[in-house]
């Protein structure tokens, strides 16, 4: 039996994940531009991290909860 919901979170992971994948890289990537470039590529790093992270525990915590 599937949970629609578990694959729900694990799906909105998966992109949360890749987002802040993709924000590192671009951070990498820009290294050695201006300060004030460099300021708004970490805050939308940190940003994704964020939100890969709470991602992570909503998935998690619907696997606690619904055993599933």
């Amino acid at each position: 039996m599937s949970c629609e919901e578990k694959g729900r979170l694990a799906m909105e992971y998966d992109t949360a994940t890749s987002k802040f994948s993709e924000a590192v890289r671009e951070l990498h990537r820009r290294m050695g531009t201006s300060k004030e470039e460099y300021n708004r590529l970490e805050r939308a790093s940190n940003e994704a991290r964020v939100k890969s992270e709470q991602a992570r525990l909503a998935f998690e915590q619907h696997i606690a909860a619904h055993r599933c």
